[in-house]
């Protein structure tokens, strides 16, 4: 018994040590991710007639990226992923109450068309919000203080 108590304890506290070790889920936005609030709102079309398309907007990126913006704080996100994201995913996502992830889809969520979001603008719905900054780079963010920086070669989640 003296022995199977040990043992549990050394799994526990292992357990432990390894979530004490491991990154943040709810992560800080990092340096400069408020920016977006500073570029003027764009001007173009970003909406869709498709049924389910209601209060959302979309947009691509000047690189060819499609995102989307849902109503009431998301979900928000894009129909890529950055190359140093998990293998087999291919959408960046972040709703209001959550952080950011990378998912699979077997359909293309976010894609639409619409027009390119130039860099250093930005659109915002109800609550959410993404802009295009230096060389493409998407940040998008949800009311509850989650979101995502999107480039061709690193993303940060939040």
């Amino acid at each position: 018994m003296e022995g199977m108590l040990y043992r549990l304890a050394t799994a526990v506290a292992t357990a432990a040590l390894a979530l004490a070790a491991a990154p943040s889920a709810g992560a800080e936005p990092p340096s400069g991710a408020d920016d977006i609030d500073s570029y003027p709102n764009a001007r173009g079309s970003f909406s869709s007639a498709a049924p389910g398309d209601f209060y959302w907007i979309f947009f691509k990126t000047p690189d060819g990226r499609h995102c989307g913006i849902g109503p009431n704080g998301g979900p928000v996100g894009c129909d890529a992923v950055p190359t140093d994201a998990p293998a087999g995913t291919n959408q960046t996502v972040v709703n209001s109450w959550g952080p950011a992830d990378y998912q699979h889809s077997d359909t293309a969520r976010f894609t639409r068309d619409v027009d390119v979001l130039p860099e250093g603008q930005r659109l915002e719905n109800w609550g959410a919000s993404c802009g295009v900054g230096h060389q493409g780079t998407v940040t998008c963010k949800t009311y509850g203080q989650h979101g995502f920086v999107l480039s061709a070669t690193y993303g940060v989640l939040w």
